[in-house]
């Protein structure tokens, strides 16, 4: 959830929470990193290219290791990937707007 959310959920301040994120060893807050990797798996199944099972299996791994540790750079080939699906989306996007 984002951190404004979770700062009204727990009754602090955005300020606050930071603080107290940064004294437990969390330097930023994760929602974003892991939206965008949940994003991916659903650009991946929407493709459904064979072995995207296995690619699913290797994000979700990432997620799950994001959460236990969120200062966790996300791994090479799955920032390729990622960086590979918002190509796709931009040329798309792109494509339709001149088309129009």
């Amino acid at each position: 959830m984002p951190m404004a959310t979770a700062a009204k959920g727990l009754a602090v301040s955005r300020s606050t929470l930071k603080l107290r994120c940064r004294e437990l060893g969390i330097p930023v807050w994760p929602y974003r990193k892991l939206s965008s990797l949940e994003k991916l798996i659903d650009r991946v199944v929407e493709l459904s290219h064979p072995g995207f099972q296995f690619v699913v299996s290797n994000i979700r791994r990432e997620i799950e290791a994001i959460k236990m540790d969120p200062s966790l750079k996300i791994k090479d080939e799955i920032e390729h990937l990622r960086q590979a699906m918002y190509d796709l989306k931009y040329k798309k996007r792109r494509n339709l707007r001149v088309a129009d």
